[in-house]
C-alpha cells in the first residue's frame, strides 16, 4: 500500500507528461501567459474577467531571485495576498497550505513557542542547549529561537517553505527544511493601509502599513499589529477564560540607494505579547498517579475533588473547551530584532552581498501540565536569548555559470530557569490564592537552571553550470558546506535546600560522587561538533516551464546537551545528526483541454543517522529523560501541488503529502527493540484542497471573491514517548472566506471569515506519557469555529476603485 501511494503520485504527474507530448501545441510556456491584458474601459457593464494566469512567485531558495517553477528545490511559496486570501495570520496557520508541514504548540504545549515538523524532522527540546530541525529565516536572517514568530506574519512579500536537508545554503540545524519568511521593502511609491477586524471571542486587529519615499535614493516603510482575543477556554475554577491573545509587534525599514549598484535596508522589529495560557484538561490517570493523589488528598486542603474517576468524569461531561485547572497560566514575551542587508553589483557579473542581524528575547510563563486543580505539575518558566549573526556573500555570473561563495558566523547567549511544582502538601490557602504566587512559595519545589553558548562558524560555495551545449535546457548544480559548532553548557538543578547535581571530583568512577552545596550546585561542559554538507542536483527544462530534476542531499542538526541533573548525565552529550536525501521532481505548467494547470510533485527517501532522541535513562540516579544518538532510519514519501482554472474566474489548487518514517535500527539503553516505534510529529497523510472564485459582477461594484479550503491530516504521535493513549487523532477542516475588494470602487476593502466552519472538536497536543513516573496524560484543544470582519482603506498607490 505504501508503494503504491507513491506509485500513485509519480503517475499522476506521468500522465500529464504524456498528455503534453502528445498536444505539443497547448504545452505553451508560462511567459506566454504572463503578456499584460489590454485595459479593460471603465464604463462597461460587467468587469472583465481576470486573466487566466496562474500566480507566479519569486523565491530565494537558492540566495538569488528566481521564479519558484525555475529552481531544483521541492518549495511552496505563497505571496503576501496569498497569504491573506487563505486565512493564514500567524505561523500555525502555514500548515494548510503548505504538504509534509506540521506545527503544534511546543514545551508544556505552549502555543508562544511553536514547533514545526516537516517530513518527520522535529524538535525534542527547547533550550539553548539544542536545535531544531527546521530553520526559521526572517528577511534571511535565522531565528534560533521559535518565541516570538507570531510577530512575523504581517505586511509580507512572501513566504517560502523548502522541504528537504538545506544544509549548504541554509547551514546546520534544516535537516527537514527551512522556513524563509520575507516582509516587504521599502518602495518608490506613496502608498499604504489601515485595517481592522473583529471576531468570535472576542477577536479585534488592528494593521497599518505606510510606504514613505524620502529621496530619490532613499525609502521609509513603517508597519505595526495589534491583535487581541478574550479566548476560547474557560477555566471553571478561576471561572474565566484563559487562553486570551494581547499582542503588539512594529516594523520599521529604511532603504537607501547613494550609490549606482548599491542598496542598503535597515529594518527594526519590535513584539511584545501579554497572553493567557495554552489551557490543559486531565485526559488520563494511572495507578500510579491515584495513589499519589489518594496520599496527598488531606494534605492538600481539597476535598471532595480528588477522586481521579471522577475529576476524567467531571471533564469529560465538561467537554474540551472547559477546563478545571485553577492555575494562574500566562505567556509573556519581548523581542527585539535588527537586520541591515546590503548589496553592492561590483559590475555586470559580479556582485557581493552582506547579511547582519541581532535578536534580543525576554520571556516568562506558566503552565499548569496537569489540567487538574491541583499542584500535581505546573511549571513556571524564564528565558533570555541573545543572538548574533552575519553572512557574507560573493555571487557570479560567467556566462553559463552562476555561483555563489559565502562565508558565516552564528553567536547566541541564552539561559533558561524552569520551576516545577509536583505532587507535594502544599496547603490550601497557598494553592488557591490568585493570582497564583511563584514556584518558590510552595512548600516544595525543584529549579532547574540552563546558561549556554553557541558559536557557528561555516563556509559554503554552490554552483550552477548550464550545459545547453550538450542538450539545451540541461544543468547541473553543485554545493558544499563545512560548518564548525562550538557550544558549552552550564546546569545548575536543585530544590530549596538539596543540590541534585553529583560532581565526579577525582574522575575515578571507584569513588562515591559529592555533592556541592546549594550556593555551589552547577556543572559545566564543553563540546565542539563539525559536519560536510553537500547539495548535487541534475536538472532538465525538456520545455519552456517544464523542469525535472534528479538532486541528492546532505544536512546536519548539530549535537547539544541535556538538561540533566547529575554531572554523569551532562556528561553524555549527544552527537550531530545526519539526513541524505535522494529526490526525483517534476514541476510543469500544462495546458490542459485550453485550462491553465501547473503540477508540481517531489519523491524522495531519506537516511537518517544519529536520530536524536528523548528517552528514559534507568542507569542514572535518580533516573532521568535524555537525548541521546538512538537510532539509524530512513523516510520516504512524496508530495504534490497543483493549480488549476477551469473557468474565467475559478481556481483550483491543493497538495496531497505521504510521509513514512521508519526506524531501522533502534535499541534502547535498556536493550529493548524499538525499531517498531513511531516518528514524533509525523503524520502519515495530509490533504489540502482550496477552491476560490471571483464573481462576474458590474465593474461599477468591485471585485467580489470567495474562497473554501478543506483541510484534513492524519493523526500521529506527539512526543518520543510512544503510548497508545497519547496518539493525536486526525482532524479536518473547513476554512470559508468572502473578500468584496475596492468596494462600488472605492479604496475600501470587506471580508467575512469562517475558520473550522464545521466547528469539528479536535486536539493539538499532549504533554506527558501516562507511563512516566508522573502518571497522568493532559491535552489541549484546537480552534473551535470563529466567524471574523475585516475592513481595510487604502491610500496613495494602492487606493482606488
Amino acid at each position: 500500500m505504501k508503494k503504491h501511494k507513491l506509485i500513485l503520485l509519480s503517475a499522476i504527474c506521468m500522465g500529464m507528461f504524456q498528455g503534453a507530448a502528445a498536444n505539443p501545441e497547448e504545452a505553451t510556456s508560462l511567459d506566454a501567459q504572463t503578456s499584460v491584458p489590454e485595459a479593460v474601459p471603465t464604463d462597461s457593464v460587467e468587469s472583465a474577467p481576470a486573466p487566466r494566469i496562474i500566480e507566479e512567485i519569486v523565491v530565494t531558495s537558492r540566495r538569488r531571485e528566481e521564479r519558484v517553477q525555475s529552481v531544483p528545490v521541492a518549495v511552496t511559496a505563497m505571496s503576501g495576498e496569498a497569504l491573506e486570501r487563505n486565512n493564514v495570520d500567524d505561523v500555525a496557520a502555514l500548515a494548510s497550505q503548505v504538504p509534509s508541514l506540521l506545527v503544534v504548540p511546543g514545551a508544556s504545549a505552549n502555543r508562544s513557542i511553536p514547533v514545526f515538523s516537516i517530513r518527520g524532522q522535529s524538535q525534542q527540546d527547547f533550550t539553548v542547549l539544542s536545535d531544531p530541525s527546521v530553520s526559521v529565516y526572517f528577511g534571511d536572517v535565522v531565528v534560533s529561537r521559535q518565541q516570538g514568530l507570531n510577530q512575523a506574519m504581517f505586511d509580507l512579500e512572501s513566504v517560502e517553505v523548502l522541504k528537504g536537508p538545506q544544509g549548504t545554503l541554509f547551514g546546520r540545524n534544516s535537516t527537514g527544511g527551512a522556513i524563509n519568511i520575507r516582509p516587504r521593502r521599502p518602495g518608490n511609491d506613496f502608498e499604504g493601509y489601515v485595517a481592522a477586524g473583529v471576531g468570535s471571542y472576542g477577536q479585534q486587529n488592528v494593521d497599518v502599513m505606510l510606504n514613505q519615499p524620502l529621496a530619490d535614493w532613499a525609502q521609509l516603510r513603517v508597519a505595526g499589529k495589534l491583535s487581541d482575543s478574550d479566548g476560547y477556554i474557560r477555566d471553571v475554577v478561576l471561572d474565566r477564560m484563559v487562553n486570551h491573545d494581547h499582542n503588539k509587534a512594529a516594523r520599521v525599514s529604511l532603504a537607501l540607494q547613494p550609490l549606482d549598484g548599491l542598496e542598503t535596508v535597515f529594518s527594526f522589529s519590535r513584539y511584545i505579547e501579554d497572553s493567557g495560557g495554552t489551557g490543559i484538561f486531565i485526559d488520563y490517570i494511572s495507578p500510579t498517579a491515584t495513589t499519589l493523589l489518594n496520599q496527598n488528598a488531606v494534605a492538600l486542603g481539597y476535598v471532595g475533588a480528588l477522586d481521579p474517576a471522577q475529576l476524567l468524569q467531571d471533564q469529560k461531561s465538561r467537554g474540551i473547551y472547559d477546563v478545571a485547572s485553577g492555575a494562574d497560566q500566562y505567556s509573556r514575551i519581548s523581542t527585539r530584532d535588527w537586520s541591515n542587508d546590503t548589496r553592492y553589483e561590483i559590475n555586470d557579473w559580479l556582485s557581493v552581498r552582506n547579511i547582519v542581524g541581532q535578536r534580543r528575547v525576554r520571556g516568562d510563563s506558566s503552565d499548569d501540565s496537569d489540567g487538574m486543580p491541583i499542584p500535581y505539575l505546573q511549571i513556571q518558566r524564564t528565558y533570555a536569548f541573545d543572538q548574533f549573526s552575519n553572512e557574507l556573500q560573493l555571487l557570479g555570473n560567467h556566462g553559463s555559470l552562476d555561483w555563489i561563495f559565502g562565508l558565516y558566523y552564528f553567536e547566541e547567549k541564552g539561559r533558561t530557569q524552569d520551576y516545577s511544582i509536583t505532587a507535594v502538601a502544599a496547603n490550601a490557602p497557598l494553592a488557591t490564592q490568585r493570582p497564583q504566587p511563584a514556584a518558590s512559595a510552595f512548600p516544595a519545589w525543584g529549579v532547574t537552571w540552563v546558561e549556554g553558548e553557541n558559536v557557528s562558524q561555516a563556509a559554503f560555495f554552490q554552483a550552477t553550470q548550464r550545459l545547453d551545449s550538450v542538450l539545451d535546457g540541461l544543468s547541473v548544480t553543485a554545493g558544499g558546506r563545512i560548518t564548525r559548532d562550538e557550544r558549552e553548557a552550564t546546569i545548575k538543578s536543585r530544590t530549596p535546600t538539596v543540590c541534585r547535581i553529583t560532581v565526579d571530583e577525582d574522575n575515578d568512577p571507584a569513588t562515591p560522587n559529592t555533592t556541592p552545596a546549594v550556593a555551589d550546585c552547577a556543572v559545566t561542559s564543553d563540546k565542539a561538533f563539525s559536519e560536510p554538507t553537500y547539495n548535487l542536483s541534475l536538472e532538465y527544462a525538456f520545455e519552456p516551464g517544464k523542469l525535472v530534476y534528479l538532486a541528492t542531499r546532505r544536512g546536519y542538526r548539530s549535537g547539544g546537551f541535556v538538561r540533566a541533573s547529575t554531572q554523569q548525565a551532562l556528561e553524555k552529550p549527544y552527537d550531530a545528526e545526519r539526513v541524505t536525501d535522494y529526490e526525483f521532481g517534476l514541476k510543469a505548467d500544462w495546458q490542459l483541454a485550453g485550462m491553465p494547470l501547473r503540477t508540481n510533485l517531489a519523491v524522495f527517501s531519506a537516511d537518517y543517522e544519529n536520530v536524536q532522541r528523548l528517552e528514559l535513562d534507568t542507569s542514572l540516579t535518580p533516573p532521568q529523560t535524555l537525548t541521546r544518538n538512538a537510532a539509524k532510519a530512513r523516510v520516504r514519501g512524496g508530495e504534490f501541488e497543483f493549480n488549476l482554472l477551469p473557468l474565467d474566474g475559478l481556481e483550483l489548487s491543493g497538495f496531497y503529502s505521504y510521509v513514512d518514517p521508519k526506524f531501522i535500527e533502534y535499541v534502547s539503553m535498556t536493550g529493548q527493540d524499538l525499531s517498531g516505534s513511531p516518528f514524533a510529529r509525523a503524520p502519515k497523510n495530509i490533504y489540502s484542497i482550496t477552491a476560490r472564485y471571483t464573481l462576474p459582477v458590474p465593474a461599477g461594484l468591485g471585485e467580489l471573491s470567495m474562497m473554501a479550503n478543506w483541510y484534513k491530516s492524519d493523526g500521529y504521535e506527539p512526543s518520543d514517548s510512544y503510548d497508545p493513549v497519547l496518539s493525536i487523532q486526525g482532524h479536518q477542516l473547513l476554512n470559508l472566506r468572502a473578500d468584496w475588494a475596492s468596494v462600488l470602487r472605492s479604496s475600501f476593502d470587506v471580508a467575512i471569515f469562517v475558520r473550522n466552519a464545521l466547528d469539528e472538536e479536535y486536539l493539538m497536543a499532549n504533554f506527558t506519557a501516562p507511563t512516566s513516573s508522573l502518571g497522568f496524560s493532559s491535552r489541549s484543544a484546537g480552534e473551535p469555529r470563529i466567524v471574523g470582519l475585516e475592513l481595510k482603506y487604502r491610500f496613495g498607490a494602492l487606493g482606488g476603485g
